[in-house]
């Protein structure tokens, strides 16, 4: 997605080796504090969907939009057959919807468990490592699962 004119400082990217076809990208319908928080899907040439979203954080200014940011972002995810989703959700409890496997940075020295990573069951042996990182508020959350042949 090209954020040219945008009035906002942040954003969500996907990264992925397979050419995407399309992307799809929503403001949530709650919203708190002073970001704009996003969803981003977008469709892959080989029939994988990828998405990530950054919901609201903790804050007192925020915190109220998380919970249902999270329902909305469970809600977008089950309509997806064979989907990845990897973000920052603010939060211990999943997002998932249900049949989804779950992997976070739960053993990350700062803010554990707040990244998280969804796979459909499409998906098979996840496997997830935490990567210490500098000048970031997170450590990498490095996933890798594969699809079900």
């Amino acid at each position: 997605m090209r954020p040219a004119g945008r009035p906002w400082l942040f954003g969500d990217a996907v990264l992925t080796k397979a050419a995407v076809e399309r992307a799809v990208t929503h403001a949530f319908e709650a919203q708190a504090g002073p970001e704009r928080r996003d969803w981003l899907c977008v469709g892959t040439r080989i029939g994988i969907e990828v998405c990530t979203a950054h919901l609201a954080s903790a804050e007192p200014d925020e915190v109220a939009a998380n919970r249902p940011q999270c329902s909305e972002l469970r809600a977008i995810l089950a309509r997806y057959g064979m989907v990845l989703f990897a973000g920052d959700v603010n939060r211990r409890r999943s997002c998932a919807p249900s049949g989804f496997w779950i992997r976070t940075d739960g053993s990350a020295l700062q803010d554990p468990g707040s990244q998280q990573v969804y796979g459909s069951g499409a998906f098979r042996s996840p496997s997830a490592r935490v990567v210490p990182a500098l000048h970031s508020d997170h450590d990498f959350l490095l996933v890798r699962a594969y699809p079900r042949p």
